[in-house]
């Protein structure tokens, strides 16, 4: 799909991934509506897009997700893409998990961007097509210590994202995923828990640039393919080769 002129709701648009990608879009000549939950944030990036929407949301408050979308699709009248990048990690041994953060973590993760992808799918059949591209995580290939509920909501993340492009490819809607790798951004330092065997590090300073993530998620609109790998490691863990 092309993306000028095309009108891109990004989830998590207020740092990192989310940030680089929605000023990506912009670039390129898109309208964006950007989602958030930090306000402030979302309007000073707003400044600096044009045409753009700042919508404040918190992706685990699914009425305030259909409700935000919805304002999206009124204030533009149409919605061609998705980003669903909204997402946070948690560190815990399996023996600490708590059962309520499992299951914020899970909300977020998984279930905010199923509530998303559900109030753009009539829309984008409606206008005959659109695409959707779901932000993964390369520990959905890995066994990593502290680290089994996030990476098992990416591992969530995918199935959905495999049935949702076989269910919608008849409607002309293309579901896409990205894998990133260890990425310069916040994410590591804001994560969730504080296991006692310590974790994995949480500096992720000399990780690929948020930037190039956002190529990524380009590509992925434009190409369409299922799935986009950081590099080449993560494409084997995938079972995909080289």
């Amino acid at each position: 799909m092309q993306i000028k002129d095309r009108v891109f709701i990004v989830t998590g648009a207020s740092s990192g991934i989310g940030l680089s990608t929605a000023i990506a879009l912009s670039d390129r000549g898109a309208k964006v509506a950007v989602l958030a939950r930090s306000n402030d944030a979302l309007q000073e990036l707003a400044q600096r897009l044009p045409d753009s929407l700042p919508v404040t949301a918190d992706m685990t408050q699914f009425d305030r997700v259909r409700e935000a979308i919805g304002a999206v699709h009124k204030h533009y009248g149409r919605i061609d893409g998705l980003i669903n990048n909204a997402g946070r990690s948690y560190a815990a041994a399996i023996e600490e998990i708590e059962p309520a953060v499992f299951d914020e973590i899970f909300h977020l993760n998984v279930l905010g961007p199923i509530v998303a992808m559900q109030a753009v799918i009539p829309v984008m059949r409606g206008q005959g097509g659109g695409s959707i591209v779901n932000i993964n995580s390369g520990t959905a290939f890995m066994t990593v210590p502290q680290y089994s509920v996030y990476s098992s909501s990416k591992r969530a993340l995918l199935g959905f994202s495999l049935t949702a492009r076989a269910e919608l490819e008849k409607d002309q809607v293309v579901v896409s995923e990205i894998y990133p790798f260890i990425t310069a951004t916040n994410f590591g330092k804001n994560r969730m828990g504080n296991p006692a065997g310590g974790g994995p590090g949480a500096n992720y300073a000399a990780g690929d640039t948020p930037e190039f993530v956002a190529s990524l998620v380009l590509q992925a609109v434009e190409e369409g393919q299922a799935q986009y790998f950081a590099n080449d490691r993560l494409r084997k863990m995938a079972g995909l080769g080289t």
